[in-house]
């Protein structure tokens, strides 16, 4: 049998073995390079495809959605490459090379641009979303001097200010403190730093009621406080969480949520204090959360797994489901195509591939 069948085997019955489903069928696997599943049970989410990428070593990184053209893109950042996909389907429409090691993706709709933080160039590209080619290159703090290809690394994109949040600095430059650098995106120009006193920054999240950023600050084992306004971190919240790395934003319920690894925790934190307001275990070594504000559902995934949560009070998050992704860190939710993507890198049973769920509404 071949190694894609068996990891798809593998997932499709560990969803049976909790529960998730009553019936499954797949089409044929060969040749073509991806299988379709299809269930018929309401599991919060299930397994509908999987992309078979064999020409793909090492890991990968963030994705970023462009519902309009129907295209999805994912960061290979051990392959230097973006990937492209169709989004709806999950089918690989192409491999570019041209950047070193891509981490968080931006894209900017009325630009039609994909914006890169480069680790590997120490620089932000800014890609043409059509065919990825560059058109623009921001440079920042250099990394080289180490040689991590971490700066810069985590960001996010706020198209209300037209900014793109970018950490960068820090221990891959060799420096005990790192910086938010602020790339207007129509001028591709950086209009401000942010100076944060940790060496090693992740996930990131804007409120935009009171015009705060929050920072996994995870050398600290905080959570940076930045005012947009001042231009400077306000506050850190000392959490004691072990490698806080992917973090999340409930705008309605006024939550920071946070996932840390060895043991994985998510952890809700009131956005205005910083207090614990719930913690419980998920799946470990995750990279990214994201929260769905509509089902009030959150979908944290790590090499073990994806654990969906349901919200069901301010204080209180039942976990619905944990189903293997064979080692993917990184994903995301569209709520445009009503799924659920995670990428994995190749691992002991299957090559690297594009895992595409269905998502109960």
């Amino acid at each position: 049998m071949k190694s894609t069948n068996i990891a798809i085997f593998a997932l499709a019955m560990a969803s049976v073995a909790t529960g998730t489903a009553d019936a499954q069928t797949a089409t044929p696997a060969a040749p073509a390079p991806s299988v379709t599943i299809t269930m018929k049970d309401r599991a919060p989410v299930q397994l509908v495809r999987m992309t078979s990428l064999p020409d793909i070593e090492g890991d990968f990184d963030f994705l970023a959605v462009d519902p309009k053209h129907d295209r999805l893109f994912i960061a290979a950042e051990e392959h230097h490459s973006v990937e492209m996909f169709k989004a709806s389907t999950g089918e690989h429409l192409r491999s570019v090379a041209g950047v070193k090691t891509p981490h968080t993706l931006a894209y900017i709709a009325e630009k039609n641009e994909l914006a890169v933080a480069d680790g590997g160039d120490s620089s932000v590209q800014f890609l043409s979303a059509d065919d990825l080619h560059r058109i623009d290159r921001v440079p920042l703090i250099d990394g080289s001097v180490t040689g991590k290809t971490d700066s810069p690394d985590a960001g996010i994109y706020d198209a209300k200010r037209r900014i793109f949040y970018v950490g960068n600095g820090g221990k891959s430059a060799n420096l005990p403190y790192s910086e938010i650098a602020k790339i207007n995106v129509d001028t591709h120009k950086i209009v401000g730093t942010i100076r944060v006193e940790g060496d090693n920054l992740e996930a990131m999240a804007i409120d935009e009621a009171t015009n705060r950023l929050f920072v996994n600050i995870r050398d600290k084992k905080q959570i940076g406080v930045v005012d947009l306004k001042q231009n400077a971190v306000v506050a850190t919240w000392d959490v004691g969480l072990n490698r806080n790395t992917a973090l999340a934003f409930d705008a309605a319920n006024n939550l920071v949520f946070v996932g840390s690894r060895a043991p994985g925790l998510l952890t809700a934190l009131d956005a205005t204090t910083g207090a614990v307001v719930a913690q419980v275990p998920c799946a470990d070594m995750t990279d990214s959360m994201t929260w769905d504000p509509e089902l009030k559902r959150l979908y944290v995934v790590g090499a073990q797994g994806l654990s969906v949560f349901q919200q069901e009070s301010r204080d209180r998050y039942v976990e619905l489901l944990r189903t293997p992704v064979n080692g993917a860190k990184t994903g995301l939710y569209v709520p445009q195509f009503k799924q659920y993507y995670a990428v994995h890198p190749k691992n002991a049973l299957d090559g690297a591939g594009l895992l595409v769920f269905r998502v109960a509404r």
